[in-house]
């Protein structure tokens, strides 16, 4: 098949439609602006684009998808769906000429604004529900309804567009290795446990997009689809505090078993009545993630781990597969979805996100904003010594009954102050670790959070079968799971040189940051280390502001985190 780098500005297709500029591209194709000349009226070409090398097979695949697409739209006629004008087939590929929406995407506004107003979030889901309601009448489940497939057009008007795997009654299913069949995020449980998608999985998803919009961020999003998968199948729906009378919307939308859930027509006459109340309260902004110290002096607890445990953390949670960890066979539902992930994923890469450590960074303590000063070098440390010390540090040691106990100094005492907040926290799976006191404790599978009530956790996952190489795993696994962060930027991926590494068999960090809700940008701190038996990763997240403050909390877990208490 001729690669679609080909197509340039100004060609005509079918002796009519004229490419003007790219609008858009995504995993399978390129959307150009064009012209019916014929008509002279603007439209939408959407062009199969397929990359290098890829096997014929699956390049026949992709064209069916695309195929498939305008067959399932061109059936369908409603102001909520897009609409197809023609099929042209050149170079042996489809083009798929549609109507010009101009517009952003629904998840381009939530991007931009966070949170919507909940009357807004009503009517767009309204008209959702009335195009789904065509669809499903007509025996045609979309699939992969998420926000990037509503565009938004003047006057509010909500499209329904990419039916690329939307499946028609009679006919066949289509799978590949490698292709996603629907993102994971918005999969419905019933569709994680194996089964087939209906009109019900078209409502979770819609009950997900909406949720996304009242609040501002996924419900159950992970960095991985593993995690992501997991989520979904064994967690509830957390709490939607900006929703307002949409709450219980979403609540019914989103219960995990298909027959629980109200029909597109229930949530149409719903979703009205919210839209077209007259004092419907705006969604209030979600807050972002920050993480500082307590600015009041802690109270003692018992331990870290009666802590009442937190709500599923709004931001992206940190999946850490400790290294090795590539085909857990873990427990319960963790298995369950290790093996639905091959059925649903195929080829999508589970890996751990991993962080960059720093040796010899700043001293800086994580104490609100500010900064303190780190201790000064001494000649034990080798840098920034006196000729004297330095020479006086070549002799031989005195006896040890004779050497004197060292003093306490101020400085010494400063940096034990600045973590007086940590508690000691000895986990019932066999580590032990210092977290700050007020941190809450939240436990999915084989992941232990723990959570900050300012925003921010930290998560502390383990395997019982590590790689020997932390630092080889992570780099091959980060290029297939940088497109699980919106506006990922990798900062690095080292093997860690730290004292206290030397007491495991290899270390290694991965460090980037991304775009958290309301676009602040988020510092992620993934450390991986391992035994001979297990491995372990601590995954820090929190905001960017103070990166270096983050990565001095975590050398100092990791210092002082016990693997066998």
């Amino acid at each position: 098949m001729t690669n679609s780098s080909e197509a340039d500005p100004g060609r005509l297709l079918a002796n009519r439609y004229r490419l003007d500029e790219v609008i858009g591209a995504g995993g399978m194709g390129r959307v150009w602006r064009g012209t019916d000349t014929l008509l002279d009226r603007p439209v939408a070409v959407k062009e199969l684009t397929t990359p290098p090398n890829l096997p014929a097979h699956e390049v026949d695949v992709l064209r069916t998808r695309m195929l498939r697409e305008a067959r399932s739209a061109a059936q369908l006629s409603h102001p909520s769906i897009i609409t197809v004008f023609d099929v042209a087939e050149e170079d042996g590929r489809p083009w798929i000429v549609m109507e010009l929406v101009l517009g952003p995407s629904l998840g381009d506004l939530i991007r931009s604004d966070g949170a919507l107003s909940t009357k807004r979030v009503a009517d767009v889901g309204e008209q959702m529900a009335a195009g789904l309601a065509e669809a499903h009448a007509r025996g045609i489940v979309h699939r992969d309804i998420k926000p990037g497939n509503v565009l938004i057009a003047g006057n509010d008007r909500a499209v329904l567009t990419d039916f690329g795997i939307a499946h028609l009654d009679g006919s066949t299913h289509l799978t590949s290795t490698g292709l996603l069949i629907g993102s994971p995020s918005y999969l419905a449980p019933e569709i994680a446990h194996g089964h087939s998608a209906t009109p019900a999985s078209d409502m979770w998803a819609l009950g997900i997009t909406l949720y996304q919009a009242a609040e501002g961020t996924l419900p159950f999003d992970r960095p991985t689809p593993m995690a992501t998968l997991t989520a979904i199948v064994t967690q509830d729906l957390p709490d939607a505090v900006n929703a307002g009378p949409l709450r219980p919307v979403l609540e019914s939308l989103c219960e995990k078993r298909p027959e629980d859930r109200p029909s597109v027509s229930e949530v149409r006459a719903l979703l009205r009545e919210i839209r077209d109340a007259s004092d419907t309260p705006a969604a209030t902004p979600a807050p972002t993630l920050v993480t500082t110290r307590p600015t009041e002096e802690p109270v003692a607890v018992e331990s870290a781990a009666r802590a009442e445990p937190a709500a599923p953390d709004p931001e992206p949670a940190a999946a850490t597969r400790p290294p090795g960890d590539r085909s857990r066979s873990g427990r319960g539902p963790l298995l369950l979805v290790a093996l639905v992930l091959v059925l649903v994923v195929a080829g999508a890469t589970t890996g751990v996100l991993m962080t960059v450590n720093r040796p010899g960074d700043s001293g800086a303590g994580l104490v609100g904003d500010t900064e303190q000063a780190g201790v000064e070098p001494s000649a034990e440390s080798g840098a920034g010594a006196t000729e004297e010390e330095a020479d006086a540090s070549s002799d031989p040691p005195a006896e040890a009954e004779d050497e004197p106990e060292p003093e306490e100094t101020e400085d010494d005492e400063a940096d034990d102050d600045k973590w007086d907040y940590l508690v000691r926290h000895e986990d019932d799976n066999g580590f032990a670790v210092d977290v700050p006191e007020d941190w809450n404790i939240d436990r999915s599978g084989l992941q232990v959070y723990f959570r900050n009530p300012d925003g921010g956790y930290l998560l502390v996952e383990y395997t019982d079968s590590p790689n020997p190489d932390a630092g080889d795993d992570w780099r091959a696994a980060e290029p297939g799971v940088r497109g699980n962060f919106s506006g990922y930027d990798l900062v690095g991926i080292e093997d860690v040189d730290a004292d206290w590494a030397d007491d495991y068999v290899s270390a290694a960090d991965w460090e980037f940051t991304f775009d958290g809700r309301g676009g602040q940008r988020m510092h992620a701190i993934n450390r991986g280390f391992h035994t001979e038996d297990r491995g372990y990763a601590l995954f820090l997240v929190a905001s960017n502001d103070h990166p270096d403050l983050n990565r001095e909390m975590l050398d100092h877990m990791a210092e002082n985190f016990d693997p066998d208490a």
